[in-house]
């Protein structure tokens, strides 16, 4: 396997950061596959961020995807597993790649006020996730720039989402190229990136 893929909703009220998937997050670690979370319709039995609130697909896509990841995303960097397995690399896809430097400075600034509660923690939350994830940007998403401002570059990764509705196919590689971003920054997202991630 190059990699696993996982939705990231909660599954019987257990969470990502219970030692209950040590296991598998060790197993990853040691075989060097990365984990990708990617959020997906709406299957029953499964709850997704925005189910009681929307019963439209505008509304309810709007938050499932994105605000899915943002919660992987707190409990593998605040949760502790990434303390725990330092050498796991975990993906955080198709859902955008904007959120990411707000949600940081927010978790690491909660770590700041609240660290006692989580005193497993011997770096920032922003420093795990420097250190071992990523996230994908979509080919028109044009707040990505501040991501690079962000210092986390080197954690995105391109997607075009072919086959999903939403997707821009076939003129995905062409919006992302007249994005506002240097070269360099379009060569990570493109290449570099995509190479660490999946080795």
């Amino acid at each position: 396997f190059k990699a696993i893929f996982l939705r990231p909703n909660i599954i019987n009220g257990i969470p990502w950061h219970d030692p209950y998937y040590d296991p598998l997050w060790g197993a990853c670690e040691r075989l060097g596959i990365p984990v990708g979370f990617h959020e997906g319709g709406r299957p029953p039995h499964i709850a997704q961020v925005g189910d009681r609130e929307f019963a439209t697909s505008m509304l309810h896509h709007t938050c499932s995807h994105a605000m899915g990841m943002m919660l992987a995303t707190v409990s593998f960097c605040g949760g502790g597993i990434l303390e725990r397995f330092p050498t796991l690399r975990v993906a955080f896809l198709e859902g955008n790649c904007s959120w990411a430097p707000w949600l940081l400075w927010r978790l690491d600034e909660h770590q700041e006020w609240k660290g006692y509660e989580h005193p497993e923690l011997t770096m920032k939350p922003s420093d795990y996730f420097k250190r071992q994830c990523f996230v994908s940007v979509e080919c028109d998403e044009w707040p990505s720039k501040y991501v690079e401002d962000a210092g986390l570059g080197h954690t995105v990764v391109f997607s075009t989402d072919y086959p999903h509705p939403d997707s821009k196919y076939p003129y995905a590689v062409d919006s992302f190229l007249s994005l506002e971003l240097t070269a360099e920054t379009k060569r990570k997202y493109l290449w570099e990136n995509c190479a660490r991630l999946y080795n």
